[in-house]
């Protein structure tokens, strides 16, 4: 791998969904002191200063832009805009290339919460490589993120739309999901990451894209094999496996999720909180030392 980066979400300082620019430029200069690369999700409302002051603090962002299948006609393309801003400002500023990719979308594949449309999300990718095609100081690739399984199945819709992403893809694989509870193992994800290999990623692979691991981690609460301790074996060991040691197709790119707690997290169930290398609010500390 070139890097091992962690999502980010600002989210953290309070219950309410409210965070100020001093407090994500506050954020990233913690962030700095531990990784080189960050993902993010989103390029409008309290996420909007999330790539200048990344940049400002020498951090390289995955910048993603959020898909509301909902919003009217042009909102979504004004998130677009709003992120091919935000990279030629901050690489006008700070130099260098701050952003790496335009990640249009997150978990398109997945239909808990929105059930996304695969030509209208193809539509977004095209007008996200038309608007980065303008940009004079930096090419970051236009990619999408999918969960792992995206192309399990042979029929998937999905196919004409990773096939437009350009050279990388964004893929979510969580072996914490594959584990037996009782009997977890955080010391060995190595079973159930050749399961996703079989059921989705290789079939990316074919397409001639590069896989970047969009999210991987272990909750430190939430069930009995969730603990800090096991976060902290399982952060270790997805580190080393993923740098290619056991096998030269898993040296991949990677974004552990994530940085912090979020407390308002309880949709997907009592681990939803506690993914976090830190705790939540004003005066976040590690749960262990890495």
């Amino acid at each position: 791998m070139s890097f091992f980066g962690v999502c980010y979400s600002p989210f953290h300082w309070r219950k309410a969904l409210t965070v100020t620019e001093e407090e994500v430029e506050t954020d990233m200069a913690l962030i700095a002191q531990k990784f080189t690369h960050i993902r993010t999700y989103d390029s409008i409302g309290y996420q909007k200063w999330n790539v200048d002051k990344a940049a400002k603090h020498g951090l390289t962002v995955g910048l993603g832009v959020w898909i509301n299948p909902g919003l009217p006609p042009g909102e979504n393309e004004a998130s677009i805009d709003a992120a091919v801003d935000q990279a030629q400002d901050a690489a006008k500023q700070y130099g260098g290339k701050p952003v790496i990719d335009l990640v249009i979308g997150n978990e398109l594949d997945r239909e808990d919460h929105h059930k996304y449309n695969p030509g209208q999300i193809l539509s977004y990718i095209n007008y996200a490589k038309n608007a980065a095609s303008k940009l004079s100081d930096i090419k970051p690739r236009v990619t999408s993120c999918f969960s792992g399984t995206v192309l399990e199945k042979s029929n998937s819709p999905w196919v004409d739309v990773i096939k437009a992403c350009e050279d990388v893809v964004y893929l979510t694989v969580y072996p914490w999901y594959g584990q037996d509870p009782d009997h977890s193992s955080p010391g060995n994800i190595g079973p159930n990451m050749e399961w996703s290999w079989s059921h989705g990623l290789k079939q990316v692979v074919r397409l001639g894209k590069t896989i970047v691991i969009a999210e991987i981690g272990w909750p430190s609460a939430g069930r009995k094999d969730a603990t800090p301790e096991n976060e902290k074996i399982n952060y270790e060991t997805t580190k080393r496996f993923l740098s290619g040691e056991t096998d030269k197709k898993w040296n991949l790119d990677t974004f552990w999720f994530e940085m912090f707690d979020e407390e308002w997290k309880t949709d997907e169930g009592p681990q939803g909180p506690h993914w976090g290398l830190y705790t939540t609010g004003p005066n976040p500390h590690p749960k262990f030392d890495f």
